[in-house]
């Protein structure tokens, strides 16, 4: 098979996928969720293999499309070195969200609808990935954001849930107004409407206002700053689709976005990016130390990890971030899911809330596979040695580090050096807080636990896998070096040496975040924070203020004066209809008809057809003129 119908036959799959789960869920109810597994794994070798063939190569399809008058539209799609490593992280976390929902949603009676959302996603992303042509990935963009929609208010019996989607879609609709813009802006600046044939060339990098707007897009769909309360209600949806959307894949397709418009922008937008993405790092860093909710801290934990991606502003080293915290975010949130169905299915905690840090502590005897594996993520979130995280970490702060020396707007990266430490002092406290809470110390709640009977593999195999794939081996085989990395270089990741001083402020902020925990071991927030809610846009408080005025202004104002000006309206026509009776058509009409009949009658007179009147009538006539003359 060639390439191009391969490639075409891995866009269209998951779409074939979803179909099938929908014709098939009544006739497949108990191999449901092996069925949807294995289309997952098919899909995922497919691609596996169609990139093995690529060789570290791009490819790209354009097929005819549509013509509108002078203009031709094709549907364009290329698997660039970007594309195709963030399309592994979609498959891989893909299928392991799958065989892990097996055993977590095992008694929801709902399952095929779960499943053929998962499918829809996988399709929506794929085609954003992989799309050239700017109205294709426009509407990709929007597809993800339904599908998210759709999951995140998959227990539409829960009023929480569904107020959390309406959230997530309105503020994402405001961010997706300033993509549609910038979109427009960037076809007409480049004249062309696909990506790959967008270069500076003679116009030069795309105008900061072009940028700004398509930047917009991407922080709503990356829960950036200032659009960022709608992740952490997103967590009502089900755990491990928030492992897929919410943490590895959807998110992170704000930061896809900004690596994709990278090359043809200038500097001012990557640095507005960058700024984006500090404050959400500290913030989102501050607001996951002050919840009691595993799901909603590790939310804010992803929407400062997300900061860190922006902070790379589009290059390199965000890309290589995203595909780390990618697999370890899925593993952090799988293993979550995992502590969280333990205590749901316990007799002695069924009825308390089973996502509460005041439930935890101690779980590392009942849990320690879980234990294990959520430790290898919190490690590589704080970017220890031996993990990917010290790569993809050290990597962005070489890449800042690297600018501050050759750019006229060094004081700003200084500023971002700084912010990104300071992010790192607190991530490493949250994480390694958490993971104290959850597994170490003993029950604070004093239930009694009961030691699982059995080993749950649909539980176990992702997350003890997405650990493994955490480690440092299979970027570099040199736990602190990654200059000579076979599969880097594969897809054509530079990376960049960061100087020793920054490796000493590393090592600080371990050993201070390390410390923080064990002097805040024994304190939870009694209520999961958000930081003054009015300051952060929430869209919930604004709509219920102005339908309120509204209602005001259209009864106070709007309706009397509407029939204020009816009445005149009628006034006024009463004032015509008169005017039009009485002026027009007694005076004017009246008063010509009977000039007529005067005037017809007296010349009717002198038209009478005899001819001794006519006779008289000359005789008369000449004689008043003799006498005219005479006198």
């Amino acid at each position: 098979m060639g390439l191009t119908p391969l490639f075409i036959g891995l866009l269209l799959f998951p779409w074939i996928s979803a179909m099938l789960i929908a014709a098939f869920s009544k006739i497949l109810t108990r191999l449901l969720s092996s069925f949807s597994i294995l289309l997952s794994f098919i899909q995922f070798i497919g691609l596996i293999y169609f990139i093995y063939q690529l060789q570290g190569n791009p490819h790209a399809i354009h097929l005819p499309w549509f013509s509108l008058g002078d203009s031709v539209f094709r549907a364009s799609f290329e698997a660039s070195s970007s594309s195709q490593i963030v399309a592994i992280l979609v498959a891989t976390v893909a299928f392991f969200v799958q065989l892990f929902s097996s055993s977590y949603l095992k008694d929801e009676p709902h399952l095929a609808r779960y499943y053929l959302y998962l499918h829809l996603f996988a399709a929506a992303m794929y085609a954003l990935l992989f799309a050239d042509q700017i109205w294709i990935f426009y509407a990709s963009w929007e597809m993800v954001g339904a599908c998210s929609y759709l999951l995140i208010s998959f227990w539409y019996q829960k009023e929480v849930a569904i107020k959390a989607a309406k959230k997530a879609f309105l503020l994402n609709r405001f961010g997706d107004i300033g993509l549609l813009i910038g979109l427009i802006g960037l076809s007409i600046h480049f004249d062309t409407m696909e990506f790959s044939s967008m270069q500076i060339g003679s116009v030069g990098p795309a105008p900061i206002a072009i940028g700004l707007a398509i930047l917009a897009g991407a922080i709503g769909k990356s829960a950036q700053f200032p659009l960022m309360s709608w992740l952490p209600d997103a967590m009502e949806g089900p755990t491990p689709a928030s492992a897929l959307i919410h943490a590895a894949t959807m998110v992170a397709a704000g930061v896809y976005l900004g690596i994709k418009i990278y090359p043809f922008t200038g500097e001012d937008t990557h640095l507005f990016m960058a700024v984006i993405g500090a404050i959400s790092l500290v913030s989102g860093a501050i607001f996951a130390l002050f919840q009691q909710d595993i799901k909603k801290a590790l939310a804010y934990s992803t929407i400062s990890q997300l900061g860190l991606m922006w902070m790379g502003m589009g290059s390199d080293a965000s890309l290589l971030h995203l595909v780390v915290h990618g697999i370890f975010k899925a593993g952090l949130f799988l293993a979550a899911g995992s502590v969280i169905h333990y205590l749901h299915h316990q007799k002695s905690s069924h009825h308390l809330d089973a996502q509460s840090l005041n439930q935890m502590g101690g779980l590392r005897k009942q849990l320690p596979w879980t234990a294990l594996g959520y430790g290898v993520f919190a490690a590589s979130l704080m970017g220890l040695p031996f993990t990917n995280g010290f790569f993809s970490k050290e990597n962005l702060a070489g890449f800042l580090w690297e600018n501050a020396q050759n750019s006229p707007f060094y004081p700003i990266y200084w500023t971002l050096l700084a912010c990104l430490a300071i992010g790192m002092l607190l991530s490493n406290w949250y994480i390694s807080r958490q993971f104290y809470l959850i597994f170490m110390g003993e029950n604070r709640a004093k239930l009694a636990w009961e030691k699982s009977s059995k080993w749950d593999l649909s539980q176990h195999i992702p997350v003890i896998i997405l650990a493994l794939l955490s480690l440092f081996f299979w970027t570099s085989w040199n736990p602190i070096h990654t200059q000579e990395s076979s599969i880097l270089n594969w897809f054509q990741i530079k990376t960049i040496e960061v100087p020793s001083f920054w490796l000493i402020i590393t090592a600080i902020s371990w050993v201070l975040g390390l410390s923080l925990t064990w002097f805040s071991r024994h304190w939870i927030p009694a209520n999961n924070f958000q930081f003054l809610t009015a300051f952060w846009p929430s869209i919930f408080q604004f709509i219920p203020w102005k339908a309120r005025w509204t209602h005001r202004i259209d009864i106070l104002i709007l309706d009397k004066f509407l029939v204020w000006l009816a009445q005149l309206q009628v006034v006024t026509g009463h004032i015509i209809a008169w005017m039009d009776q009485s002026l027009v058509d007694g005076l004017l009409v009246g008063f010509s008809t009977k000039m007529s009949q005067v005037s017809g009658q007296f010349l009717s007179k002198w038209q009478s057809g005899k001819v001794q009147q006519y006779w008289i009538l000359v005789f008369l006539t000449f004689g008043l003129f003799l006498l005219y003359v005479w006198m």
